[in-house]
C-alpha cells in the first residue's frame, strides 16, 4: 500500500523550456514506487514535469493527479494563456497556482491582478530571474500550498501602481520590498538576514532606507516605524484584515 508522508505537498510542473524541466527534476526528487519522496527532508512530492501547457492537458493533470500546487512556467504571457489559467483556477479553486514568467508586458498587469484574485487556493506570481536559490523555490511552493498569495516585488509595484494612495511602493527597490514583505510577516532582522543569506547590517541598512522613503507617507508613525511600515504594506497588498470595532476588544484581549 502506497503512503505519502504527512504534510507533503503534491506538486506538478508545466514548463515549456527543456533546460528548466531538467533543473526542476534535480531540485525536486521524483516520487519513488513506494509513494514516498526520494528525499527524507523534502516536504514536496513531485508528481511529474511536462512540457505540454495546453488547457485540456492541464485539466487532465488536475483531475487525475489532484496536485496541491500546479507550477506553470513560461517565457512570455499571452491573452490565451492567461484565459486558460483563469479557467483552471475557476474550475479547480482549491489548487494553488505558481506562475513563473520569463517576461511580461504592461498589458498583462490587469489580467495578472484578476488571476491572483480568482479561486480559493494560493497564488504566486514571480519572474524567473528573481529566483536565486532552491530554498526560495521550496518556500514559494510551500506558501502557495498554504493558500497564501505572494508576488514578486517588481510585479507587486506594478500591480498596485494604479492606486495612488500607495505611491511609496514605487519608491522601494526590489530588495527593500522583499524585506518589507518579511517584516510584515513578523520576521526579525536576524531571521530576515538568515532567510536572504545577507549580513544583518545589510538588512538594517535596507530597513533604514525603507523608513526614510515611508516618512513621506501621511500615515507613517515615526515612533513605531516597524508597525507602521507593516500596516502600510499589508494595506497596499490587500492582506490587511480590518476588524470591526465591535470585535477589536475581543481580538486584542490576549497577552503579548
Amino acid at each position: 500500500m502506497s503512503r505519502i508522508r504527512p504534510n507533503t505537498v503534491r506538486l506538478f510542473i508545466v514548463e515549456e523550456q527543456e533546460i528548466y524541466r531538467e533543473l526542476y527534476r534535480l531540485i525536486f526528487p521524483l516520487r519513488t514506487p513506494s509513494g514516498l519522496s526520494g528525499s527524507l527532508i523534502c516536504p514536496i512530492d513531485l508528481l511529474g514535469v511536462s512540457g505540454n501547457g495546453d488547457v485540456d492537458s492541464m485539466k487532465r493533470i488536475v483531475s487525475s493527479l489532484e496536485p496541491d500546487v500546479l507550477l506553470f512556467s513560461t517565457k512570455k504571457l499571452d491573452k490565451e494563456l492567461l484565459g486558460e489559467l483563469e479557467q483552471i483556477r475557476m474550475e479547480s479553486p482549491k489548487i494553488g497556482l505558481a506562475l513563473f514568467l520569463g517576461a511580461y508586458g504592461r498589458e498583462d498587469i490587469d489580467s495578472l491582478r484578476e488571476l491572483a484574485l480568482k479561486g480559493e487556493g494560493g497564488m504566486a506570481l514571480f519572474l524567473k530571474q528573481s529566483l536565486d536559490i532552491a530554498e526560495q523555490l521550496h518556500s514559494i511552493i510551500m506558501a502557495v500550498s498554504q493558500r497564501q498569495v505572494i508576488l514578486d516585488p517588481e510585479l507587486t509595484a506594478l500591480i498596485f501602481a494604479d492606486k495612488p494612495v500607495y505611491p511609496f511602493l514605487k519608491q522601494l527597490t526590489s530588495r527593500e520590498a522583499e524585506i518589507l514583505s518579511l517584516v510584515s510577516k513578523g520576521y526579525t532582522n536576524g531571521s530576515i538576514a538568515g532567510n536572504l543569506f545577507i549580513d544583518i547590517k545589510t538588512v538594517e541598512h535596507h530597513i533604514n532606507s525603507m523608513y526614510s522613503k515611508l516618512k513621506s507617507t501621511a500615515d507613517f508613525n515615526e515612533k513605531h516605524p516597524r508597525v507602521s511600515a507593516t500596516r502600510l504594506y499589508l494595506e497596499a497588498t490587500g492582506e490587511l484584515v480590518k476588524i470591526p470595532v465591535s470585535e477589536r476588544k475581543l481580538a486584542f484581549s490576549g497577552s503579548c
